[in-house]
């Protein structure tokens, strides 16, 4: 958006000011892997550890400026909170002890942490919808995709493991993202504040991109591998696959007021996870080859289950 264009719906413009580093996110060395089934269970619990530092800077600087009439818009706590989500998949993936992880922080997550907090810092807290925008609205859509993937990849039993992408007090996703684009249209700043939402947004993408390359070396190294993976592979996406961001339809969206426009349902949170079983076709006594691949807590479950130990 140049300087002399006038404003626009927010929520278009922002996927059309997004949509070139959309796609080289889409198209990045881990989630080429992560679909043809080559990120191991072990590096994703580390994945996860990188997303545990982004969303916990973004909810609690949300959080911090939750009564300012743009946030307040944009600021669902209770049904996009990712927080408690990502808690149960690092424990799943990671051990009990997962914590001891959090200890050392990495120059991408670091980075994408201070993005966040420059907002607050800047007194800008508009620039905050910018954050929100790619990382719920992306879990929302192209995040689904990925737990699906996630699961047929791990031969993960139905909801175990992709605790982060289930939402479970929005019933309907399509009508919250609706909801989502309305209030993104909804928020009111000058033209200047408008344009650095948009860059905002591109730099949230940007630091996505730099979070995930941080394990390039990694995927390196599985691809040139000799050892047998555990993961079934399955195809890559398809080029409009959404991660991390959304790719919407131009829609009228400004028509409904803040006090009636809950077009979703509620639902209570899940009652818990299901019992862990983790199924590897084709390989007997597997304890070794597991070894290399799964953190122990999956191995001590797996070996329980189809009577190793």
């Amino acid at each position: 958006m140049t300087a002399d264009q006038p404003m626009g719906l927010l929520a278009v413009d922002l996927r059309e000011g997004t949509k070139d580093i959309h796609v080289m996110a889409e198209r990045s060395k881990f989630f080429k892997c992560f679909f043809k089934g080559t990120v191991t269970p072990a590096l994703y619990g580390r994945v996860l550890i990188s997303l545990h530092h982004v969303y916990s800077a973004l909810e609690r600087i949300l959080e911090k400026h939750k009564n300012d009439p743009n946030i307040e818009l944009i600021y669902f706590r209770e049904e996009l909170s990712r927080k408690q989500g990502l808690e149960e998949d690092l424990e799943f993936f990671n051990g009990p002890d997962w914590r001891a992880m959090l200890s050392t922080i990495t120059p991408a997550q670091q980075s994408y942490v201070d993005a966040i907090e420059r907002c607050s810092r800047m007194d800008k807290p508009e620039l905050l919808v910018a954050h929100a925008y790619v990382r719920y609205l992306g879990d929302l859509s192209g995040g689904q995709m990925l737990a699906k993937k996630l699961q047929k990849n791990n031969a993960l039993p139905e909801g175990k493991g992709v605790a982060f992408y289930q939402f479970d007090k929005i019933e309907d996703k399509s009508a919250f993202k609706e909801l989502f684009r309305i209030r993104l249209n909804q928020v009111e700043v000058d033209k200047e504040t408008y344009r650095e939402i948009i860059q905002e947004a591109r730099q949230a993408f940007a630091k996505t991109i730099e979070l995930f390359q941080e394990f390039d070396h990694e995927l390196e190294d599985l691809s040139s591998s000799q050892t047998p993976s555990l993961l079934l592979s399955s195809p890559l996406p398809s080029p409009s696959l959404s991660v991390g961001g959304v790719s919407m339809e131009k829609t009228e969206m400004k028509g409904l007021t803040k006090e009636g426009d809950r077009t979703f349902k509620l639902q209570p949170a899940s009652a818990g996870l299901n019992s862990l079983f983790l199924a590897v076709a084709g390989v007997s006594r597997a304890s070794d080859l597991l070894l290399s691949f799964v953190p122990v807590n999956l191995i001590r479950s797996f070996a329980t289950a189809v009577g190793i130990v």
